[in-house]
């Protein structure tokens, strides 16, 4: 291989991109908070996949957003069994290291312009403890980095 095409490749093997990692969660319905560590660096995008159920059968899966319309109008009189009186069942709830709790939407949105994300975050289902073993499902939380 000859110098000058040695030259020109050497910027796309080693481009930022060639840098990224990815850091995920699967995080469970049927259990409470889930830890994911966070190197320092640059957060460059916040994904999700899949979906739970705050009862299984009863309630379709939804994503981190949690259920709203018809479902969170029937789910209303069992709001005593939602973690946080403040968010939708069923949405995602991310913990910071200082101890403040934001739904995942939030979350997302902050952590792409963080300065430093380094830390232990925790997220869960908004449903208590003590209604954990009726849900199903999981939703997978990727978090890419340079």
């Amino acid at each position: 291989m000859t110098l000058v095409r040695l030259c020109l490749l050497l910027p796309l093997l080693f481009s930022s991109t060639a840098f990224a990692a990815e850091h995920c969660v699967d995080v469970q319905a049927k259990r409470g908070w889930q830890q994911l560590s966070l190197p320092g660096g640059k957060i460059t995008g916040v994904q999700y996949s899949g979906g739970w159920s705050v009862i299984a059968g009863m309630y379709k899966a939804v994503g981190p957003r949690g259920y709203t319309g018809e479902d969170a109008r029937r789910l209303g009189p069992l709001y005593g069994y939602k973690f946080d009186q403040s968010y939708a069942f069923g949405e995602m709830l991310v913990r910071d290291q200082a101890g403040r709790i934001v739904p995942f939407a939030e979350f997302a949105a902050l952590a792409v312009n963080s300065r430093d994300p380094a830390g232990v975050y925790a997220f869960r289902i908004n449903d208590k403890d003590v209604a954990l073993p009726d849900n199903a499902g999981s939703i997978r939380v990727c978090i890419s980095m340079r």
